[in-house]
């Protein structure tokens, strides 16, 4: 095999590479290291339930408003007992660890904690907090 024709063959190898990448990222990383909006659409929607946990009167609607063109299904809304949450949390009802990282890349909501329960409404529930305006002013 002459030089010139191995340079060829390790030029289109090397092109071959390069294009297979450039399409894995495009499908699999997208902006961000997230998947596009088309992706999670595609997705079935994440189930939650939705709770004003600092006692403003109508912030479970107002929230629910943020949350509309999101791919979230709230199954129920309400209050908690007591309105002392400063920090809005999302909680792990009954959902996995990839819904979760779906619903936190949606809300931008990052805290979580797990209060796991078969009985549950919705695989997770968020609980609206003091900080909520940092959410919903995106």
């Amino acid at each position: 095999m002459s030089r010139s024709t191995r340079f060829v063959l390790i030029a289109t190898a090397i092109l071959v590479l390069l294009s297979a990448t450039g399409i894995l990222w495009y499908n699999f990383g997208g902006k961000n290291g997230h998947g596009s909006e088309t992706e999670e659409q595609q997705l079935p929607a994440v189930k939650i339930i939705l709770t004003n946990g600092c006692g403003f009167e109508g912030l479970a609607k107002e929230f629910s408003d943020f949350l509309k063109d999101k791919n979230v299904d709230i199954v129920s809304m309400g209050n908690t007992l007591r309105p002392v949450y400063d920090k809005t949390i999302i909680v792990i009802r009954k959902g996995d660890n990839a819904d979760l990282q779906r619903l936190q890349h949606m809300t931008g909501i990052e805290r979580y904690t797990e209060a796991r329960t078969e009985s549950a409404l919705a695989d997770f529930e968020i609980i609206i907090g003091k900080d909520y305006e940092q959410y919903t002013k995106k």
